[in-house]
């Protein structure tokens, strides 16, 4: 996963709509830059612009972006917290869905800023602006492996806990079949002396 972050992030997706809304989902970490470029057009003629509903929110649920009718358009946001976000795309009706293709470029953290804006208004020449790039792609890795630290504290958490249960358990099973086997022991032979046969 540490490796699929180690250039930016930028997926770009083109996919039909086979059901009225179509939902894409991507994990990001807090105070990331999340640019999301989207057209929506006709799988037959290309052409032919298809007009639909875009939604954006956040893992708690709140809308960051939000546009109806439109058949291209973009969304940008910095993520407030960390965590799954979600941005459906949905049109009118059933049979416009099985007509319509989306495209969408999803960009997130170094691959979301703009270089060239930030070059003009710096006045930094092109080995300034690779150097940068370079600075903010190991920032957004040291940040990934931190993140994935703290994940795998979690999990070694939560294993050792599980651990610690399943131990337990066994344990408890073991007493409750040694002290079963004792009192069946204990029971038989007193049925036995009972009926004069021990």
């Amino acid at each position: 996963m540490a490796c699929s972050h180690l250039f930016s992030k930028a997926h770009a997706l083109e996919f039909e709509l086979t059901t009225q809304t179509k939902c894409i989902y991507e994990e990001i970490n807090k105070g990331v830059i999340v640019v999301g470029d989207y057209k929506a057009f006709n799988k037959e003629d290309s052409d032919k612009m298809e007009l639909i509903d875009v939604k954006v929110d956040d893992p708690s649920g709140a809308v960051v972006h939000e546009t109806n009718g439109k058949a291209e358009g973009q969304f940008a946001f910095t993520a407030k917290v960390s965590g799954e976000y979600k941005a459906c795309f949905a049109v009118k009706d059933l049979s416009t869905a099985y007509q319509t293709k989306l495209r969408l470029d999803w960009k997130t953290g170094v691959a979301a800023t703009d270089w060239n804006a930030i070059a003009k208004k710096e006045h930094l020449d092109a080995l300034t602006v690779e150097l940068r790039k370079l600075e903010d792609n190991i920032r957004e890795v040291y940040s990934d492996m931190l993140q994935l630290q703290q994940r795998e504290q979690a999990m070694r958490e939560i294993s050792e806990e599980t651990n610690s249960r399943v131990a337990w358990y066994s344990v408890g099973s073991l007493a409750v079949c040694v002290l079963s086997g004792v009192w069946q022991v204990w029971h038989l032979r007193r049925f036995f002396q009972r009926k004069k046969l021990l």
